[in-house]
């Protein structure tokens, strides 16, 4: 059996890492200035909700940025070509064995990258490392996740988090991400493929399609972005019932 990777982040592509962090403070949803991608001249701000995060995107060196190409980086080309429209790029994954879920997605005939050494320098000056496959092309024009491998397990990872004062207590205490909504034109074909690669079924709800991990769900629904379009945030306290939209990205609190 697969195994199940675990929805680790979802990238918002922003114009002003600045802004977005005092965006999403006013939601009362904290964010932290995460550091530069040195390799990419890309930057970026994390807001933790457990382990799983929402990561904020920018550019901080256009010359740099210009020179990455979308094979072997792809979600971090996206982001330099979709700027300045402001959306949600995709979803990484994670794992706790990246030569194993590479090798089965090249038996499964998935475009993916080589292995490579993820890299950003947070704002003390620290280099913070990772392992990570990019996937190149398209399926129904829709650009696939990407998968990481962090230097520790979960649990530890977790602690230094804490320890670091970044996985925090929000203002809207106990808030999460519970769906990511894909608005493409084939929605059962992508959540197929996407099921495939996850290493968990989809099931059909109404015109919907659905990958489950419990509490949060990857939701695929009939439309002409080819992207995702939305985000479903559970236990939002006072945000509950409310709607916000940052650029193209649209946000629902529950």
């Amino acid at each position: 059996m697969a195994e199940k990777l675990k929805w680790d982040h979802t990238i918002i592509d922003v114009n002003d890492i600045d802004a977005a962090v005092k965006w999403f403070d006013d939601l009362g949803i904290t964010f932290h200035q995460g550091g530069k991608h040195e390799q990419w001249g890309t930057e970026n701000a994390v807001g933790y909700f457990g382990l799983n995060y929402i990561e904020l995107m920018g550019v901080y060196n256009p010359e740099l940025a210009s020179h990455v190409v979308r094979d072997g980086a792809t979600s971090i080309y996206d982001c330099i070509h979709d700027l300045p429209n402001q959306h949600i790029n995709t979803i990484g994954f994670r794992t706790n064995d990246i030569n194993s879920v590479h090798e089965r997605l090249l038996s499964q005939n998935f475009p993916v990258e080589d292995i490579q050494t993820g890299q950003r320098r947070d704002p003390r000056g620290n280099m913070i490392t990772w392992k990570i496959f990019f996937v190149r092309n398209k399926f129904f024009d829709v650009a696939y996740p990407y998968v990481v491998q962090w230097n520790d397990p979960d649990y530890i990872r977790k602690e230094n988090l804490i320890k670091k004062q970044l996985l925090v207590e929000h203002k809207q205490k106990g808030i999460f991400v519970k769906q990511a909504i894909y608005t493409v034109t084939n929605p059962e074909m992508v959540a197929i493929k996407w099921g495939q690669f996850v290493g968990v079924s989809p099931i059909r709800k109404g015109n919907d399609y659905e990958i489950d991990f419990g509490l949060k769900q990857i939701v695929f629904r009939s439309g002409t972005d080819n992207y995702i379009t939305d985000l479903v945030f559970g236990s939002s306290g006072e945000l509950a019932g409310k709607s916000a939209q940052l650029g193209d990205a649209k946000l629902h609190f529950e």
